[in-house]
């Protein structure tokens, strides 16, 4: 009984060494940092509202390689706030299509409507996997890759896949 007792007592002595031990290793200026998963691998330094129709432009605003319709009647590239930090959006209008991004692509959540359930499909759009959701008028597509989201609103016409084709990707 004594030796169980002793052998306890030596097990939790141990177990509290050890737990010293990780404490006194452990890096004090790690628990004081307050940085956000969405501000990601760098922050997004601030720059100007643009607003144009010229895909280039909106490209170079992004900082990275849009998916966007071969025509654009209007466009904007601005800085917001989402958790604290500063992400990039892009809206973009063709006709009656939209699309929308974010940058980094952990701040998605502002660009999902709201009421939608996003499924996954097996189509794609210049290699990107798409995801489809529905509402009354009209059909959404979402997709994301490491740097940014999207989503495109097109009009419920049964004929999306061919809108679909009319996208293309521009690089900066």
């Amino acid at each position: 009984m004594i030796r169980r007792i002793v052998a306890a007592l030596m097990a939790l002595l141990l177990m509290a060494g050890f737990y010293l031990y990780a404490l006194l290793q452990e890096d004090e200026e790690s628990k004081r940092s307050d940085r956000w998963v969405v501000e990601g691998e760098g922050a997004l330094a601030p720059q100007d509202d643009l607003i144009s129709a010229d895909p280039a432009a909106l490209t170079r605003a992004m900082g990275l390689p849009l998916l966007l319709p071969q025509t654009l009647s209007a466009g904007s590239v601005k800085d917001a706030f989402y958790h604290g930090y500063r992400v990039r959006v892009l809206e973009a209008v063709a006709g009656g299509i939209s699309v929308r991004g974010v940058r980094p692509a952990s701040a998605a959540a502002m660009l999902r409507p709201a009421g939608l359930g996003f499924e996954s499909t097996d189509r794609t759009l210049l290699n990107a996997p798409l995801m489809r959701a529905e509402d009354g008028d009209s059909v959404y597509y979402y997709t994301a890759d490491d740097n940014a989201a999207f989503v495109i609103r097109l009009p419920k016409t049964g004929a999306e896949e061919d809108t679909l084709s009319g996208f293309q990707l521009t690089n900066p």
